[in-house]
């Protein structure tokens, strides 16, 4: 779980006694961060259980590039999707995704560089090669083509696969993430760019960092992982030009208070052509070639937590290009 911009100031570490310090790490923290084991606040039916974390049926490591190993969970069986975490969470932060996703799939479960139970390089972390390490785990299963999702940090790795590595990208699924960086919100960016090894201590007395010492296989890398992840947040990226070129089919989800802001949401859409004028209200719609969902009642911070992540994402998984996806008129 990541420190939520709403937590009381008594509940943050001692560590960050200092009220405007705790607020700043707090949202730094959670920017790419899943905040797990939390309830999210969004909308859940009645009688709806929370998902418990689901059993992986297999794990292993793939061998990627500069001798990493990147470690995968299995689960469920059916028509493989990767699903990826954000910011310094592993597999367990997404088990409300992976659960139902698996019930009907397979769905294999990343953890990229410095996170989980995949150690970091020796040299600086890169959306790039992140990208690149996805494709050597479906090439290390034997798996030609599959869904990728990721969320926030994960999402980043999903568009440089795709980018990378089209062919074997079956369905894009890019969950809370900007396609530059100038789409956060200002506030979002000057807290990133303050994540460094300066906040181990306060690390180590939070779920997320107690969660990285139990399954890390270097956990004295903590400060070492925090430093590496400020370097990255703090490097410039743009990706519309190469977004744009881009012909698998997208879904673009995000949470209505989200990190990313509305209106870089709807840049974001434009690239694939959707929401520039109107589809046509007689003869045949001119649909884009993304989706894109926009789920009431989340923030970015608890959004991976939720039951609507799963279901969208199920939804659309059925009919990825349909031209009607609700209702016919």
């Amino acid at each position: 779980m990541g420190w939520n911009p709403q937590t009381p100031e008594t509940d943050v570490p001692s560590a960050f006694s200092h009220a405007a310090r705790a607020a700043a790490l707090a949202v730094a923290a959670c920017a790419l961060v899943a905040c797990q084991g939390k309830p999210a606040q969004g909308p859940q039916p009645k009688g709806q259980a929370t998902v418990q974390t689901p059993t992986p049926i297999a794990s292993g490591y793939a061998d990627a590039a500069e001798g990493l190993r990147v470690h995968y969970e299995i689960y469920g069986k059916g028509e493989p999707i990767v699903v990826m975490a954000g910011g310094f969470g592993d597999a367990s932060s997404m088990a409300q995704v992976i659960g139902p996703l698996s019930r009907e799939r397979q769905v294999i479960a990343i953890d990229l560089e410095g996170h989980g139970r995949t150690a970091l390089r020796d040299t600086p972390m890169s959306h790039e090669r992140n990208g690149d390490d996805v494709a050597a785990v479906l090439g290390h299963l034997g798996v030609a083509k599959a869904d990728v999702a990721g969320y926030s940090h994960g999402a980043d790795a999903a568009i440089r696969m795709a980018i990378q590595h089209p062919q074997m990208v079956r369905n894009l699924i890019v969950i809370s993430t900007a396609a530059e960086r100038d789409g956060w919100y200002p506030e979002n960016l000057e807290a990133m760019g303050s994540v460094s090894s300066a906040m181990v201590e306060g690390f180590r007395q939070n779920p997320i960092g107690q969660r990285y010492a139990a399954v890390a296989p270097h956990p004295e890398q903590l400060g070492l992982v925090l430093d590496r992840m400020g370097e990255l947040m703090r490097k410039d990226y743009d990706w519309r030009d190469e977004i744009a070129a881009l012909r698998a089919p997208t879904l673009l989800l995000f949470a209505d208070h989200d990190a990313v802001s509305i209106r870089h949401i709807a840049e974001f859409f434009a690239l694939f052509g959707g929401g520039l004028k109107d589809p046509g209200w007689t003869g045949e719609p001119q649909f884009s070639r993304a989706r894109l969902a926009i789920v009431p009642g989340y923030t970015h911070y608890n959004f991976a937590q939720g039951p609507d992540v799963a279901r969208v994402i199920e939804g659309y998984l059925e009919q990825p290009t349909s031209k009607a996806t609700q209702f016919a008129p």
